[in-house]
């Protein structure tokens, strides 16, 4: 996923070129010796305010600008091959680093800029890691001194890379779905590395709410709430868990449905009922349990029900016209397949059973031509093959 997020990063660093120091440059002074032939990366943006100039109207050497320039790219492309040398320049050249660059993301998020400020945020993180990558135990208790001190940096990349994907535009779904993943894995990876951090837990229990994930939101939550001391937080957080229960009931009992054990499902959903008989997701589950079990009448009252609340839901309609069907009530069952037909653009499975209830009313000519617009949208498909074979009975049975 690291790679996915790089290339939007990468993306944000066309303000970014390179300049090489001249060797004379580099000989007159012996700490930056290391940096000979390396290309030094500088902000145009710093250029034009910035970088002071000679006599002659040249850029002169600005190490302020160079580290500056040098944290994004190091945040953007942590593979980027001269990451060493930036990493080696920054920590014998700029002072309080961490607090810098910590204090640059967040200005960076307040202002809107989320992209910039992820990217910040990453490089602390990063340069956090390297700088403690010689660091040994010295106490088989003692945390790992590999590992950064404080949560601060990885914790304000996961809320920056969560407020790219809240503030994307509709046109760009990868890039929601990748921010959304890696903010997720930001957090997850706070719960190991600081398992005593609350917000981490906060954040998580949306995302898999978000997922439908109801037992790891209820785990995460809990956990945050045995954790924090913000009580508004948490007072938002009880409340939302008051529901969690209840999609987890939900959960089991429409898995048990669709595995085609209806009546357990329908124990498990039917005393949600009361609580929840506006939630159509609730009511269409139940009216699937009562269909698969045969008792078509009520089931039709459930669908009818997730129609009124939901008009756009063509499975709905669908399932109307599979219980009336099955009721040989055929002039409902082609209105309400016809609806769902209409809704889902002719969908090829909705017009197979649109078909089927002209061939169980023996209007074949129509049954045709219903049968040749779903060969039209999904050629090859078994469902429609099989109604064919149906159909060409149907008409030697008419010719018998």
């Amino acid at each position: 996923m690291a790679n996915n997020v790089e290339k939007y990063f990468k993306e944000a660093m066309d303000r970014i070129v390179f300049i090489n120091l001249s060797d004379e440059f580099v000989d007159r002074h012996q700490s930056l010796r290391f940096l000979k032939g390396i290309p030094i990366p500088v902000s145009l943006d710093v250029i034009e305010k910035e970088a002071r100039k000679t006599e002659s109207g040249k850029m002169g050497f600005s190490p302020a600008a160079a580290a500056q320039a040098m944290t994004f790219v190091i945040g953007a492309n942590k593979n980027f091959p001269y990451a060493e040398q930036y990493k080696r320049f920054l920590k014998y050249n700029v002072k309080g680093l961490y607090l810098v660059m910590l204090g640059s993301g967040i200005d960076m998020a307040q202002s809107g800029k989320y992209m910039e400020a992820a990217i910040l945020f990453r490089a602390t993180d990063i340069y956090d890691r390297w700088v403690r990558k010689d660091a040994k135990l010295t106490a088989p208790t003692a945390r790992d001194p590999k590992l950064p001190e404080s949560p601060e940096a990885l914790y304000n990349y996961a809320r920056a890379c969560r407020d790219i994907y809240m503030n994307e535009e509709e046109e760009d779904a990868n890039k929601k779905v990748v921010f959304r993943e890696e903010s997720v894995k930001a957090f997850e990876q706070l719960t190991k590395e600081f398992p005593e951090y609350d917000q981490s837990y906060y954040f998580l229990g949306f995302f898999y709410m978000n997922k439908k994930l109801y037992a790891e939101a209820k785990e995460v939550w809990t956990k945050f709430l045995a954790l924090t001391k913000e009580e508004a937080m948490a007072e938002d957080v009880r409340e939302r868990m008051s529901q969690v229960d209840d999609l987890i009931i939900y959960e089991k009992g429409y898995l048990e449905v669709m595995n085609d054990r209806a009546q357990n499902g329908l124990d498990i959903l039917l005393p949600l009922y009361e609580k929840y008989k506006e939630w159509w997701n609730l009511l269409f589950f139940i009216g699937l349990g009562y269909r698969k079990l045969g008792e078509f009448e009520k089931a039709i009252f459930f669908f009818e029900e997730v129609s009124r609340i939901k008009p756009s839901q063509s499975d709905a309609y669908n399932e109307l016209g599979l219980c009336y069907a099955s009721l040989n009530d055929y002039a409902n069952a082609e209105k309400y397949f016809k609806k769902a037909a209409l809704i889902e653009d002719n969908d090829p499975e909705l017009l197979c059973n649109l078909a089927a209830v002209y061939i169980n009313c023996g209007r074949l000519e129509e049954a045709v031509e219903t049968l040749l617009k779903a060969e039209e949208m999904a050629p090859g498909e078994e469902i429609t093959k099989l109604w064919r074979i149906e159909l060409d009975n149907a008409r030697n049975r008419t010719i018998n």
